[in-house]
């Protein structure tokens, strides 16, 4: 087997460092939206609306699943934890499955991408709020409709960003395939 050329292992090289380069800004934009464009909702610590989920299915429907999971999750979670607040571990499953979950059905349909991953956080927060914390059904209630609000803004938002990362960053991202919503 040949060694490979000097021009391959700069590309592949080159592609690895693209990839490092988008995972660590996009959780980094996560992190400082998430943290920065926050207001509490309840007495109850760490529990806000935030304009996070813009970052998260841009980031997601841009990029794909690995960076969707990883910058939502993480980012999140930080934010989180910078508070400090009980939420966090819980954000980084939650979170990270949105962002997962909307960047892997993007392939498919951002539409469906947006519900699936929307339905897993409001649902995934409403269950750590009754069960996970122990908050109770109510709080748990309380906390719904601006985690709804969060993510209709969130894809509302996030649509019309990701569509033009997509058609203006084609050369930049060499890892990318095939866009969402867009055919080889």
């Amino acid at each position: 087997m040949q060694p490979p050329k000097d021009g391959e292992r700069v590309a592949g090289q080159s592609e690895a460092v693209s990839k490092i380069v988008f995972l660590a800004v996009s959780t980094a934009l996560v992190f400082v939206v998430t943290r920065l464009a926050a207001i509490p909702i309840s007495a109850f610590n760490g529990q806000e609306f935030d304009l996070g989920d813009i970052m998260i299915f841009t980031f997601a429907w841009t990029f794909g699943p690995t960076i969707g999971a990883f910058a939502g999750g993480v980012g999140s979670a930080i934010s989180d934890a910078s508070i400090p607040s009980p939420f966090a571990p819980f954000t980084l499953v939650i979170k990270g499955t949105e962002g997962f979950l909307a960047g892997y059905l993007a392939k498919k349909s951002l539409s469906v991408s947006w519900i699936v991953a929307s339905i897993v956080m409001v649902g995934g927060y409403f269950l750590t709020n009754w069960l996970g914390l122990g908050y109770g059904f109510l709080v748990g209630l309380y906390e719904v409709p601006f985690d709804i609000m969060q993510v209709v803004a969130g894809g509302i938002i996030a649509r019309p960003i990701s569509r033009y990362l997509r058609n203006s960053l084609p050369v930049v991202l060499p890892f990318r395939k095939s866009p969402p919503g867009r055919k080889s």
